[in-house]
């Protein structure tokens, strides 16, 4: 049996779990060593185990590289080519198979090299390895570019491009096989005045071949409806197009948001108002069932959370480590719904959480980390390799802070989704970091009778059982691994979900869970230490925004993370981390964290050191 429909339990909207869970906590700080004011890529690019970030463009359109720490901090920006226009957008990917990360970007500004002065171009940076880059390769597009995205197109094992253009126009670009590309045709998605495509990638039927999701924005007013289709790929490099709906205000991205072998499509947008309401954000699913075919489904309808809009991002991601998808979205609270401005509106992370259904709870968990500023560009990437997912926004304009989430969120017990065929993984969670061996933990749910679970790691069968869960430790080397976790039926019907996974040997940046309107210090851990002392504190101000976290020591200030907040308020640290070198005896730590409405949460340790 090739593929079969996944059965989707169809449930009223849950706004509570079964289970009692934490309230989520996540660090922030605002670093103001860019380098640069635009896109945000991160990958590990020199090779050391920890993620780094490459952007781009300084006045000068330098690339600049930030060696990751490994903590979920950056060494200072050096350049990395330095001549790179003015990028839109780029990803990481090896597209030459050396081992090096390279960069595929998109811009449209006179090129360094040709083609011709004037031209849009596909630009390809093959990666050194150590966080610099080679003469880009330049491909001519036909429009403007707005963004880059790597799939297997064609069935050939290579990573091939598909360019999002203005008036609708979708290109694809096939690998050769070494890292150099030839233009293989183009996709009309619109026909209007300028119209740029967001393209995502993914296999929404379980082949392995990647179809296209194209959202077309109406230029003219985003508020106006834009047109989400998906294009199937028919094996190729063809596509055929369906039309899903049209969205205000959208933004699209592919995720595995409800546990099952395929991928989905997840679009947020700005919904009805309700009674009473001047605002809402929604999110549809559109769940990847096989032959072609998609179920919708409305997942969230809020008037609470933070809305991506048409700069910031949305994500289907397992936050809590529970198994579950959650969505993540970086925007601003309350936009104007005419224009789009969000002058003195609160801006962040806003999740919602995901539940064993494939619902989502509607009262999102809100993280509010500037004020009056435009939602910049924003990605996810396990920063300080503790195996969490976290998260880091730019802000726009010279001088801007790029903005981090680190993710200190308690651990949820394992779930279980309640659809069938699927199986629910909580460890690990994908694309991120682990130290030594691999722990997966896997629970599968089938209105057949489930006969064997197995588990592959890099391609190798290292795990099969007659069971319906388990929890196992594999040995793997350092770097990156793709572990697959593949369920079986009676039908003879298969499942799986796939994790890509890096294995490290070395230590995790230190977190510190804070509950809601709360400041807490977390290291030293106990009531005695010896030098120096790392002393680690993270405060939650809820839905006010903090302005200042301080650290004292025997009554003297020590540490002011604070920020300036006059008209405009950004770069706001929740968090202090810090290590002194304290005299032997005895010393009272302090930390507090105040908000902008002047409320101050504290919490003290005394603290012996020998």
């Amino acid at each position: 049996m090739l593929s079969r429909l996944v059965v989707v339990a169809i449930v009223a909207m849950c706004t509570s779990r079964l289970y009692s869970q934490s309230p989520l906590s996540f660090e922030s700080y605002g670093d103001r060593s860019n380098g640069g004011s635009g896109p945000l890529i991160a990958a590990d690019f020199d090779h050391d185990g920890k993620v780094d970030l490459v952007q781009c463009c300084s006045p000068t359109q330098r690339l600049v590289f930030r060696a990751g720490k490994g903590d979920g901090t950056f060494q200072p920006p050096v350049t990395a080519f330095a001549d790179a226009l003015a990028l839109q957008g780029g990803v990481a990917s090896d597209v030459n198979h050396d081992g090096n990360l390279d960069l595929v970007t998109v811009a449209s500004q006179n090129p360094p090299s040709p083609p011709a002065s004037g031209t849009y171009v596909l630009s390809i940076f093959l990666g050194n390895g150590d966080g610099t880059f080679r003469v880009p390769e330049v491909y001519a597009t036909t429009q403007g570019p707005g963004q880059a995205v790597v799939g297997n197109f064609f069935n050939d094992g290579y990573p091939d491009i598909a360019v999002g253009e203005s008036y609708g126009l979708i290109e694809l670009f096939r690998n050769s096989g070494d890292g150099t590309f030839v233009f293989a045709g183009s996709i009309s998605v619109g026909t209007g005045n300028f119209s740029p495509v967001q393209v995502v990638a993914g296999s929404l039927n379980g082949t392995g071949i990647s179809d296209l999701a194209a959202l077309v924005l109406n230029s003219n007013d985003f508020a106006m409806p834009s047109e989400l289709s998906v294009l199937w790929n028919n094996g190729s490099g063809s596509f055929n197009r369906q039309v899903l709906g049209q969205y205000s205000w959208p933004q699209i991205t592919s995720a595995q948001i409800n546990g099952d072998m395929n991928a989905d499509i997840l679009v947020s947008y700005q919904c009805a108002l309700p009674a009473g309401s001047s605002y809402c954000v929604g999110f549809d699913g559109f769940y990847g069932q096989g032959e072609n075919r998609l179920y919708k489904r409305t997942l969230v309808n809020s008037t609470s959370g933070l809305n991506p809009g048409d700069l910031g991002k949305i994500a289907g991601v397992d936050v809590d480590g529970d198994g579950y998808i959650d969505i993540a979205a970086i925007g601003a609270l309350q936009c104007d719904s005419s224009t789009g401005e969000c002058n003195d509106a609160p801006q962040g992370l806003s999740i919602w959480r995901g539940n064993a259904d494939g619902s989502f709870l509607q009262t999102p968990e809100n993280f509010f980390t500037s004020r009056n500023v435009q939602v910049g560009a924003a990605v996810m990437a396990d920063f300080n390799r503790d195996g969490r997912m976290d998260f880091a926004q730019t802000q726009p304009g010279a001088g801007g802070p790029t903005e981090f989430y680190l993710n200190a969120s308690r651990r949820e017990s394992c779930g279980t989704y309640t659809i069938s065929p699927s199986v629910t993984v909580c460890a690990p969670v994908d694309n991120t970091y682990s130290r030594g061996s691999v722990r997966v933990h896997a629970h599968s749910y089938d209105t057949a009778q489930v006969t064997a679970l197995q588990e592959y790691v890099d391609g190798v069968l290292k795990f099969s059982e007659p069971v319906t869960s388990f929890d196992q430790r594999f040995p793997v080397g350092e770097g990156p691994h793709l572990f697959v976790t593949k369920g079986w039926d009676a039908s003879g019907a298969s499942f799986m979900s796939s994790r890509t996974i890096t294995v490290y040997d070395g230590t995790p940046g230190a977190t510190c869970y804070a509950a809601m309107n709360t400041a807490r210090l977390c290291l030293p851990k106990g009531t005695s230490s010896s030098g120096p002392v790392l002393i680690v504190g993270n405060g939650n101000t809820g839905t006010s925004l903090t302005t200042s976290a301080q650290l004292y020591i025997d009554d003297n200030l020590v540490v002011n993370n604070e920020a300036s907040c006059g008209v405009a308020c950004y770069g706001l640290n929740t968090m202090v981390q810090t290590e002194q070198a304290l005299s032997s005896g005895s010393h009272n730590l302090v930390f507090k964290v105040w908000d902008l409405a002047g409320n101050v949460y504290q919490d003290q340790k005394t603290i012996y050191v020998e």
